[in-house]
């Protein structure tokens, strides 16, 4: 990973730091330490900011591109737990202990990402215990989504969580045009089995009986929902 510096980086890094739900609230001398600590680096894609089984001493920003959290198992099977793009902090559990971490997080589209060392969160949060207070409301958060999500992955068939996976990215991700809501980021079929927790060939047989019903197309490399309401119509369906 190629680290970036200079002083137009580090005016930039103030304002990112502020922008921070983590750090709301703590006064401009804690910004400033965070700021000053800050390490801006460019990742290529494939790179990890941490990996399961090991302990990391960092939390992260990322700034441009993508990241991907997911966990996997022994046989090799990946579940993505979330996809982060610019704005999304992550890392946090290196505050509380440097046990081994428990998912993977992969740069899957070419990132730039800012990092504060532990050591230096820590001193910050010794200073102003307001930072725990905004971390485990980001905790809470997390949590519940990620019992909706688990929710989803035991309760509902392939078919609804594909269109929930694909309504949540649309919402976040989605362009608004005259033929329907343009998803901008680049996911491929593959992605979306990690998403949805299926296989690739299922996947892909949704996907066409959906483009056959005229509710999604593919504009170049992205996908654009041409019927909204069909793809919400998905959310209530009983099998696969």
């Amino acid at each position: 990973m190629q680290e970036i510096a200079g002083p137009r980086i580090m005016h930039d890094i103030v304002g990112i730091v502020e922008r921070s739900p983590w750090f709301a609230e703590i006064p401009e001398s804690g910004l400033s330490q965070l700021a000053t600590a800050a390490q801006i680096k460019d990742c290529p894609v494939g790179a990890c900011l941490y990996s399961v089984g090991q302990p990391t001493t960092a939390i992260y920003c990322v700034l441009e591109g993508r990241v991907r959290v997911s966990i996997s198992s022994a046989l090799g099977h990946e579940f993505t737990i979330v996809d982060l793009d610019s704005g999304a902090w992550l890392g946090e559990p290196c505050l509380i202990d440097d046990e081994p971490r428990m998912c993977t997080a992969q740069v899957k589209e070419k990132a730039r990402v800012l990092s504060i060392t532990r050591n230096v969160v820590l001193e910050v949060g010794k200073q102003f215990p307001v930072l725990y207070r905004n971390l485990f409301k980001n905790s809470i958060r997390n949590e519940r989504q990620l019992y909706e999500l688990m929710g989803g992955m035991l309760f509902y068939p392939l078919r609804v969580r594909l269109a929930g996976r694909l309504l949540i990215l649309l919402e976040e991700h989605g362009e608004v045009t005259p033929e329907g809501v343009l998803l901008e980021t680049r996911l491929r079929q593959n992605d979306f089995a990690q998403l949805a927790m299926g296989s690739r060939q299922r996947v892909n047989k949704i996907f066409r009986e959906w483009t056959e019903r005229g509710i999604l197309s593919m504009r170049g490399e992205n996908y654009l929902v041409n019927d909204m309401n069909g793809l919400r119509a998905e959310l209530d369906q009983d099998g696969e």
